[in-house]
């Protein structure tokens, strides 16, 4: 099973590294939009061909999303029965940073567990596939503004669910490696629950785990029922070359 998963994540992450020359967010108006509004389909004439988009209304804006730009998104919708479903389970947040507007697109979601991709409007700028099978918790952008926190966690057996953090450096539109500074566990990738993370710095991350010695079912259960003590993790930032 997880097998497949890494597979088909890997296929993914390909596919989301083709980038073109048009942007892949176009915004359509700035007017307050209905916020009940569905995302649809919505398809342009050009000269050559005709144009899809997937259309959202957000709080102060509606934005179109340019399928020909995001093949993930191709690829999910062609292999959908009732594509007009799959789009109406889609939701866009938009997250504003000091000098360009990003967006995170949730998709593909079974069993409250989705696909999610980081979005800039810049036309320069790829979409990235973030996490699969995972629940957006929370996104914080650095101190100044020059990257972005995104956690997720995952629903396993276990009765306190697993979770990553992404880091995307936004000048560079690039992932970054986090390091552990505290100790040698692996924590990250859906290995260990994090109650909590924060920015310290520009570089540096603060996070909070169980105070256990590894997250099995029976301990994470007695760490519940006990007070529910956490640990203190730093993590540091480093660039991927």
């Amino acid at each position: 099973m997880f097998k497949r998963v890494s597979l088909l994540f890997l296929l993914l992450l390909l596919l989301a590294a083709c980038s073109k020359d048009d942007p892949v967010i176009v915004k359509k108006g700035t007017k307050a939009a209905d916020p009940n509004e569905e995302p649809e389909l919505v398809e342009q004439k050009n000269k050559e061909d005709i144009d899809q988009f997937i259309e959202f209304a957000l709080p102060d804006e509606k934005v179109m999303i340019n399928l020909e730009m995001v093949p993930i998104l191709n690829e999910y919708l062609y292999a959908m029965k009732d594509q007009e479903i799959a789009i109406e389970q889609m939701k866009m947040l938009k997250i504003d940073a000091i000098e360009r507007d990003i967006y995170l697109l949730e998709f593909s979601c079974q069993k409250e567990l989705c696909s999610y991709l980081l979005l800039d409007q810049s036309k320069e700028n790829q979409a990235f596939l973030v996490a699969d099978l995972a629940k957006a918790i929370q996104t914080k952008l650095s101190p100044d503004h020059s990257k972005i926190l995104l956690q997720f966690n995952r629903e396993t057996f276990l009765p306190v669910p697993l979770s990553d953090l992404v880091v995307i450096d936004l000048k560079n539109w690039q992932p970054v490696s986090l390091v552990n500074e505290t100790n040698e566990s692996k924590l990250l990738h859906f290995s260990w629950p994090i109650v909590t993370a924060e920015w310290l710095d520009d570089h540096t991350l603060t996070a909070r785990i169980p105070t256990v010695t590894e997250p099995s079912a029976n301990l994470l259960k007695n760490w519940q029922e006990t007070g529910s003590k956490t640990t203190s993790i730093q993590f540091s930032i480093q660039q991927n070359e």
